[in-house]
């Protein structure tokens, strides 16, 4: 009986690969005993070409040569690092799973997806890749086994370098009898597979996707996982309550932070690497009702040294604007704008054009965003008295020629800042207000004297970050004519020009939100001698705008419905983000 069970199992194997076995024979890519050896041990979800190149019996260059005569139309001759996959079908498979497969999903495009693989005549696999993805259609192209492996690498990083900069998990004493659970209970927790696998999947998730943060916030009776992407926050996942110590406990050992303190807020930094991009994690940790919240601002150096002005969304009159502000030899340029609006991104690439060996640029910043090469940039540090206004003051002892100060956050910072600017020295700053116009208030109010602004200030731009159509899916807009013309869309009924909006539901290409990526929109205040007059008498934020829309100011929202016209955004984006 035992013998009959292993003869039919056999045969169902052979059955199942008698395609494969018989090509593999005619093209005497193996002999029969050989093959008859493989398929006497082959596992029942097992792909015999897997195997065999396991067991060395099959090289990828027979492969390539192999299928290359077969099937030659079925050669894939893509490249890993361009294969881009939308999320919902990433989240369907798992590393490991692919891996053993040797299978990869390169597309996902009208209900196909297609994948490469070292056996695309194995029906099986293909079936069940298709069940799992939960698609109409799987289309399979062949590509030798690194291949395979280098576009799997590409969609699901392994969570080994983000370990190797974490070091050893430092012993924390017991500081409270009154904690829910000890120290060590949670560094030990803190400390296991399954928590270190979802705390880095989270990272690694985040980064694929393109978030900029990260929320991990406890209820009563979940754990929710959100991420902000192009600007708006949404749920990806929803845990039970029981990890949530553990959970926060890791990110606070990967970014240094107190594991004991669960009843203040602390801040750290996590550096790590990413399927070979730097990415830096500000970590935010807030003691809220149900647990301890976690927010990381993910920031990749790549994407801020890569950055030229000319990408930032700036319309051709306000990049002529401001390439000229930047390049003068002294004064104060200043971003405004609240948190995430992208005024970093616009300063670093404000410095990167005039990083030159012959300028001597010095930035205090909180914290360091990234490291540019050949900037001297200086962490803030207020516990050790290290603060803008002692930094600032040290800067002009060390002859500089471009002064960057993070944040204008106080009288001191602003009035040494000023007076910086005022003897010779080219000076950037951001400050947290809704307009360009009420920057000027802000700064009287802080106590700084009306003639010292307006003889330092030379521009002053305010930014916001609105979303960009899908340009795969985007519709044209519906809306009436006349109603566009209201909107300040359309300047006529009459005027040809096609107004688009996001599609309801999307695409695989944006995840289904309608929109892929985000642009700036600026409001760009030149401060010439007719401003500086009026600055100086003390003018309102309100006399103050109308002499610079006057002077050819474009505001905040005009700058929107003009991305509309041109097609880049719709005019509900515009709406949301910004006020008319």
């Amino acid at each position: 009986m035992l013998r009959k069970a292993i003869t039919l199992r056999r045969r169902k194997v052979m059955n199942r690969n008698d395609r494969t076995v018989t090509l593999l024979l005619r093209f005497n890519l193996l002999n029969k005993e050989a093959l008859e050896n493989s398929l006497k041990d082959l596992k029942p979800n097992e792909d015999l070409i897997v195997k065999l190149l396991k067991e060395g019996k099959l090289t990828e260059e027979k492969l390539i040569r192999f299928f290359g005569t077969i099937s030659p139309h079925s050669l894939w001759r893509g490249k890993p690092d361009e294969v881009e996959v939308p999320s919902n079908i990433l989240n369907k498979f798992d590393r490991d799973y692919l891996l053993s497969k040797m299978v990869a999903p390169i597309k996902y495009e009208d209900s196909i997806l297609y994948v490469i693989t070292v056996n695309p005549l194995n029906t099986s696999n293909l079936n069940e890749i298709r069940f799992r993805a939960d698609v109409k259609t799987v289309r399979a192209f062949f590509a030798p086994p690194s291949t395979v492996e280098k576009v799997i690498d590409k969609l699901y990083p392994e969570f080994g370098d983000i370990m190797e900069e974490l070091g050893d998990i430092p012993e924390v004493e017991i500081e409270e009898e009154s904690m829910e659970e000890s120290v060590e209970e949670l560094t030990r927790q803190a400390g296991e597979g399954p928590i270190v696998k979802m705390a880095n999947r989270f990272i690694v998730e985040a980064v694929r996707l393109g978030a900029s943060d990260i929320h991990i916030e406890p209820f009563e009776k979940e754990v929710r996982v959100r991420y902000r992407v192009d600007g708006v926050l949404k749920t990806y996942h929803r845990l039970p309550t029981k990890i949530k110590d553990a959970l926060a406990s890791r990110y606070k050992i990967m970014s240094n932070l107190d594991i004991a303190e669960r009843r203040k807020p602390q801040d750290g930094r996590i550096r790590t690497r990413i399927a070979g991009k730097k990415v830096d994690l500000r970590v935010s940790t807030l003691p809220t009702v149900f647990g301890e919240k976690i927010v990381m601002r993910v920031q990749e150096a790549g994407k801020f040294l890569n950055v030229k002005l000319e990408d930032l969304g700036f319309e051709p009159d306000d990049l002529e604007k401001f390439r000229r502000a930047i390049w003068q030899p002294w004064g104060m340029v200043l971003i405004t704008g609240p948190t995430g609006s992208g005024k970093t991104t616009t300063l670093y690439s404000a410095l990167m054009e005039r990083n030159k060996e012959d300028v001597n640029i010095m930035t205090a910043e909180d914290p360091v965003e990234v490291s540019i090469p050949g900037i001297n940039q200086v962490q803030i540090n207020e516990k050790v008295g290290l603060t803008f206004a002692s930094a600032l003051r040290a800067f002009l002892r060390q002859d500089p020629d471009i002064i960057l100060v993070g944040e204008i956050r106080d009288t001191e910072t602003a009035d040494i800042a000023i007076r910086a600017s005022l003897t010779g020295h080219l000076v950037f700053s951001t400050l947290h207000t809704n307009d360009a116009p009420s920057t000027i208030t802000r700064l009287t109010d802080m106590g700084i004297e009306p003639f010292l602004v307006g003889s330092s200030i030379i521009l002053i731009v305010a930014q916001r970050l609105i979303r960009r159509l899908c340009p795969k899916c985007k519709v044209e807009d519906d809306t009436p004519r006349e109603t566009l013309v209201r909107l300040g869309v359309l300047k006529d009924e009459n005027e040809d020009i096609t107004i688009y909006k996001a599609r309801e539901g999307g695409c695989e290409y944006c995840n289904g939100s309608g929109y892929k990526g985000r642009t700036a929109v600026h409001e760009i205040l030149e401060v010439d001698e007719e401003m500086r007059k009026a600055i100086i008498k003390g003018r309102t934020s309100d006399e103050l705008r109308e002499l610079a829309i006057s002077k050819g100011m474009r505001t905040l929202y005009q700058s929107g419905i003009l991305k509309v016209r041109k097609g880049i955004t719709d005019i509900k984006e515009v709406n949301r983000v910004l006020a008319k």
